[in-house]
């Protein structure tokens, strides 16, 4: 835990720098207010700056000793150049500081458990482990198709990784978003004691618990799903507050953060709506300088998205084969590509069955059996969203609070929909379906309380006690003794797993014994043989390609 806590100071001082840069920077181009957004939304602004810097190196080094040098080396010259303040932290009430702390915690607790989600030990710890030892390499998608799953959450984990001290990959870049979008949501007390009760404020209060409960087992993963749905949970309470307040920083924070969360996981791409509202709004209103910013912001954050898409498989974006624009001889066969978008369909609707009987089926067919399929819960939370309509479109004839925030919950419905009808496995879909629901419920909730003449801040107690006792229980419950001691220097490791020897066409890998499941030890590892695969040079850097028939 202690080591834990050294790289939490690092990555967390790094992105408050390169957050609070881009931001002034902005600030200074807009000519907007000299205040900068609240903390934690800085360090998701850095965190994201960050990420996009490495993901432009990754395409010639890679990121390891170097570029660490190269950022921390920028965030120095900066502190020292006074370009970026010091934060100034208001002292809350011991109650909520308490909460604060305990959140803590069990953010630590958990993040130091062996990751638990499957596919780390599929493809992540592999992709991350490529991205530390070589750039961006050609043609990876033919060696193993998953590799080809370009996330920028995984060349964020390989930059905070710290893989160079030879200690270990650490794998705790998801516990610093979830701090700094805990430390977001917990302003929702602070809110309530200020007296406010707005939307925002109860999506805050909201999203907090439900970052534990829903989220909680994934922050020892380096997976995409945990930070995909905080960043869509962020965007919907940015939402909400632009429709509360004038917010100088929110239409550009909603740009960065929707194109951020499209280039983690590209289920969450609806999100690109709400930026793009941003930016026609700015255009509307002749901000012409507003609008080419936000659409610069954009293009910086997709750019090397794209461009890795292009090195790793030679297709835009992977696997949609649709944008098939190039013919690089390290690109992955169209079939192979149009394969791999099939299987993840098929997949998110029914695991275990053959992928042709699952898309062959009509929608009356699929659809009454997957759902039969889920828990209690999921089926709950699957029917709220489905009608939430009956709470939000009352409320949007009402203009109960505003219209402008209703396009917002349109956006996550059809967020929903694309998530249905793409790759409806539960976890995908997260971000999606609860924005839905409380974006729909939580006007109705404000409404009603401020109807009942109870002061906000008489609320602030009983509800910082219910989350407080939600806390312990989490932490009871989670909590691990017997590997307690073994975690209190360093967090758990990637599994190891067993491996064989097994044959490209021109070379030979690790292929995994059981599980398809390689970790990260044994490199580079993929589920079993490729003979049709062959290295294009005499490096692993120099890339793959498919032999033709």
């Amino acid at each position: 835990m202690l080591a834990t806590l050294l790289i939490w100071l690092y990555t967390l001082f790094m992105c408050y720098v390169y957050g609070g840069l881009i931001l002034d920077l902005t600030r200074r181009c807009l000519r907007l207010p000299a205040k900068l957004p609240a903390l934690p939304l800085v360090l998701v602004s850095g965190l994201i700056v960050l990420t996009t810097l490495a993901s432009f190196f990754s395409l010639f080094v890679q990121i390891g000793l170097l570029v660490n040098l190269v950022l921390l080396g920028g965030a120095v010259a900066a502190l020292w150049a006074r370009l970026v303040p010091l934060p100034r932290l208001a002292r809350p009430a011991a109650l909520l500081l308490l909460v604060l702390a305990l959140a803590a915690v069990v953010v630590l607790e958990n993040t130091t458990h062996r990751p638990l989600n499957p596919d780390t030990n599929i493809y992540h710890a592999q992709a991350i482990h490529w991205i530390e030892s070589y750039a961006a390499v050609p043609g990876l998608g033919n060696l193993h198709g998953r590799l080809a799953f370009n996330s920028a959450w995984f060349v964020s984990n390989a930059l905070f990784s710290l893989s160079f001290l030879g200690l270990r990959s650490f794998h705790l870049a998801a516990s610093v978003l979830f701090l700094a979008a805990l430390l977001f949501f917990w302003d929702g007390f602070r809110a309530l004691a200020r007296g406010e009760m707005r939307v925002s404020t109860l999506l805050k209060l909201l999203f907090l618990p439900l970052a534990f409960s829903q989220l909680g087992a994934e922050l020892s993963s380096p997976g995409t799903d945990l930070p995909a749905s905080l960043l869509l949970w962020l965007l919907a309470v940015l939402w909400a507050e632009t429709g509360e307040a004038e917010e100088p920083f929110h239409p550009l924070l909603g740009v960065l953060l929707a194109s951020f969360a499209l280039t983690v996981k590209l289920s969450a791409a609806p999100a690109l709506l709400l930026g793009l509202f941003f930016f026609v709004e700015a255009v509307m209103r002749r901000e012409l300088r507003q609008a080419g910013a936000l659409a610069a912001c954009a293009a910086l954050v997709l750019l090397p998205f794209v461009a890795r898409n292009l090195v790793l498989s030679g297709y835009l974006i992977y696997p949609f084969p649709a944008l098939d624009l190039f013919s690089f001889d390290w690109k992955v066969p169209l079939q192979r590509a149009v394969d791999e978008a099939l299987s993840i369909r098929a997949w998110g609707r029914f695991p275990r069955m053959d992928a042709a009987q699952a898309l062959a089926m009509p929608f009356g067919g699929w659809f009454p059996r997957w759902l039969a399929d889920q828990t209690a819960n999921r089926q709950g939370l699957f029917l709220a969203a489905a009608l939430s309509p009956l709470a939000a479109i009352p409320a949007w004839l009402a203009r109960l609070p505003s219209r402008r925030t209703w396009f917002g919950w349109l956006v996550f419905c059809g967020g929903t929909l694309f998530w249905l009808f793409s790759a409806p496995d539960f976890r995908f879909g997260y971000g999606f379906l609860f924005g839905a629901v409380l974006l729909a419920l939580a006007p109705w909730l404000a409404a009603a309380l401020r109807r009942s003449g109870l002061a906000p801040e008489r609320l602030t107690t009983p509800a910082a006690l219910l989350v407080l006792a939600y806390l312990g229980f989490t932490l009871v419950t989670s909590f691990e003794p017997a590997t307690f001691s073994a975690r209190l220097l360093l967090p758990a490791d990637y599994d190891r797993v067993a491996t064989q020897a097994c044959a490209l066409a021109n070379a030979s890998v690790s292929c995994a014994k059981a599980y398809n499941a390689c970790s990260y030890q044994a490199f580079p590892c993929i589920p079993g043989p490729r003979p049709w695969v062959e290295l294009r040079g005499p490096s692993l850097g120099d890339g793959f390609r498919a032999r033709t028939p």
